[in-house]
């Protein structure tokens, strides 16, 4: 998903008795913010709210500290308070994020229009209209919109990724590979991208190809191996040792059958080597597509 677009605007100039007051307030919350005291910040900005209910700059930081704090309701009152003070296409885009977050896609989209109305260039707009699409099944519509962004900045990694994904998820996988296949030329250690063809050559049954993906992924995410780790504490101990046992008894045949192989691979997966298992596919695919090539 598009990320927010993180903006402080220039203070605008505010009559009246305490312009001053709400300026440096303001001031100090942005401080506050670029050291990382968030708790500091929105109490500046609700001080500076307190003498203008109508500045608009401290609704939005205001609510943009919500966002990071994860209060996305109490970001979205922010944001919709802004745009009482101000028509602004970074409060109608940060308000359709965070409906995307709820899943609330119909709010999502009427904030979105709202800001390709006042700026039809604005990419992430155009992005994540895409999504909220992609989301509520209109594929052609979402390819529309992933390709109006692609328009404004054709080299869009953003756009060029959610392009690949929606060609994996509308069943056209030789497009989808060959779009992520041109992006990893260019992002060779993308965790997402590698994933993605390692799914897409498992969907058409290239398992050499994707077991290849699949560890390539695992050697570049911790979290992954955390997850193979959890997964394996979970087996009960008088399972662990028939899992290896099973595993030991399998690699020490000479000749192994494809589902020797198969097998294998779940063995090794259970007793925490991933790295072996994914070798073990490799294995199995390259025997498998030895045996096609005889055939023919």
């Amino acid at each position: 998903m598009p990320e927010k677009r993180d903006i402080r605007s220039s203070l605008a100039p505010h009559a009246g008795r305490g312009t001053v007051s709400r300026n440096q307030l303001f001031e100090q919350a942005l401080a506050a913010e670029k050291k990382g005291d968030l708790k500091n910040a929105l109490e500046k900005y609700k001080m500076a709210l307190q003498i203008d209910q109508n500045f608009f700059d401290a609704w939005l930081n205001a609510g943009a500290i919500y966002t990071r704090q994860g209060k996305g309701d109490k970001a979205i009152t922010c944001y919709q308070r802004a745009l009482v003070s101000k028509n602004d296409v970074r409060a109608h885009y940060n308000l359709a994020v965070e409906y995307y977050k709820k899943s609330d896609f119909s709010s999502a989209e009427k904030a979105l229009k709202s800001v390709l109305r006042l700026d039809s260039r604005y990419l992430n707009a155009h992005l994540l209209l895409g999504y909220v699409f992609g989301k509520t099944g209109r594929n052609d519509k979402s390819e529309i919109s992933i390709r109006n962004a692609l328009k404004i900045d054709p080299q869009n990694v953003q756009a060029q990724t959610a392009l690949a994904l929606l060609y994996f998820h509308t069943d056209r996988p030789e497009l989808a590979l060959r779009a992520v296949n041109i992006l990893l030329t260019r992002n060779p250690e993308d965790k997402v991208l590698l994933g993605l063809s390692a799914k897409i050559n498992l969907s058409g049954g290239d398992l050499r190809a994707a077991a290849a993906g699949f560890k390539k992924v695992a050697a570049r995410d911790p979290e992954l191996k955390t997850f193979y780790s959890a997964l394996r504490d979970q087996v009960p101990q008088e399972k662990k040792k028939t899992i290896h046992k099973k595993r030991e008894t399998i690699e020490v045949k000479e000749r192994k059958t494809a589902k020797d192989l198969l097998d294998l691979s779940l063995l090794q997966f259970f007793d925490g080597d991933p790295t072996k298992a994914f070798e073990t596919l490799e294995k199995l695919s390259a025997g498998l597509e030895a045996k096609k090539l005889k055939k023919h």
